[in-house]
């Protein structure tokens, strides 16, 4: 079973419930992250904690609310807030500080819209690293003037996957880098664009306060609009679907990039992308024909329905945690944990 906290109340409120609902599962957060940081960063605990600083002013500036719901947290959790800042600037401190890239990466996602009945989908596979499949909990949050939300998370972090009660909702994919800013981190940004309305709202506040480091978001709503967009510190590119499809793995596909940004992709995020489009090309949307094309294992162990490489270094091995199919046209949801193709426990998530 997955953990779920539902609450409402104030931006401390809700994150005091997440610290004291989710208390072990954010201690296997941060064990996980700490064995990350060393391994990927070479930075001990007070290393990730300095690094995570570098953001505060940002998410002050911008959304203190939030910064108030991560004092929550370790409030209710008897935690330092500061190590639940490093939390949620995980993505910058673990992704972007090794000499080279050589961090893990993973997560297969593709956005869909019914030619028929004009439904809007998300769906994608969360895939990282083994050690925080417990540490993965189910949250619905009502927070005083601000849309409902379900999302899954990290216990600790406040913004990853799912949606709101506007039917607007995000996917992730983590992209291998060496740029980072101090700006919103990832994590954070997430949480914004599931407070939005609709998807031209994201794309317009995520062009206008900035990302700390290079990943994909796929944002899309429950009338019909979908986007794309990678974001950087130095600019975002921003994609529409073809065909009401889109498709995205772990490395850059804009055309048009922000001058100086790159990424360092793995091989099978390659061959991945090609047998998503290739799996969704003839197909319409449904529950059960999004989780089939997530549960394929073509170019297996590093397939999109992905298990631990025996060949990959240690430090490197990763695997699907977790398969989300949201039609946001309905604002409802199917998640399992684990492999999808292994046939998991469904839970269905509504708003």
């Amino acid at each position: 079973m997955v953990k779920h906290i539902d609450v409402r109340g104030t931006h401390f409120e809700i994150g005091e419930a997440h610290g004291q609902q989710a208390a072990s599962e954010i201690a296997i957060s941060l064990a996980t992250y700490r064995r990350m940081f060393q391994d990927m960063a070479g930075l001990d605990w007070d290393g990730a904690r300095h690094e995570a600083e570098r953001f505060k002013a940002a998410i002050e500036h911008v959304c203190p609310e939030l910064l108030e719901e991560m004092a929550g947290i370790a409030q209710g959790a008897g935690i330092d807030p500061l190590d639940v800042l490093v939390l949620n600037a995980r993505s910058e401190i673990a992704l972007t500080h090794a000499e080279k890239p050589v961090q893990p990466d993973g997560c297969s996602a593709l956005s869909q819209r019914d030619p028929e009945t004009g439904a809007q989908w998300l769906a994608q596979n969360w895939d990282w690293k083994g050690a925080q499949r417990d540490a993965i909990i189910h949250m619905t949050l009502r927070a005083h003037d601000k849309p409902a939300i379900a999302m899954v998370t990290e216990a600790g972090i406040i913004g990853k996957i799912g949606f709101n009660e506007h039917g607007v909702g995000v996917c992730l994919n983590a992209l291998r880098t060496q740029i980072c800013k101090p700006k919103l981190p990832v994590h954070i940004m997430l949480r914004r664009v599931l407070e939005s309305d609709g998807v031209e709202h994201a794309l317009d506040m995520i062009d206008e306060v900035g990302v700390a480091s290079p990943a994909h978001f796929l944002i899309a709503d429950g009338s019909g609009h979908a986007a794309g967009v990678e974001v950087s510190p130095m600019g975002d590119s921003a994609m529409t679907p073809r065909h009401g499809r889109l498709c995205h793995t772990n490395h850059l596909i804009a055309k048009h990039l922000p001058p100086g940004l790159e990424d360092f992709p793995r091989k099978d995020s390659f061959t991945r992308l090609e047998r998503l489009r290739e799996l969704t090309a003839d197909s319409a949307p449904s529950f059960e024909t999004l989780r089939a094309h997530l549960s394929d294992e073509q170019n297996a162990p590093d397939a999109i329905n992905r298990h631990e490489n025996p060949d990959t270094p240690e430090g490197e091995r990763m695997e699907t945690l977790f398969t989300i199919v949201m039609n946001l046209s309905e604002k409802r949801a199917e998640l399992s944990l684990g492999r999808p193709a292994d046939q998991p426990e469904i839970f269905t998530l509504t708003l």
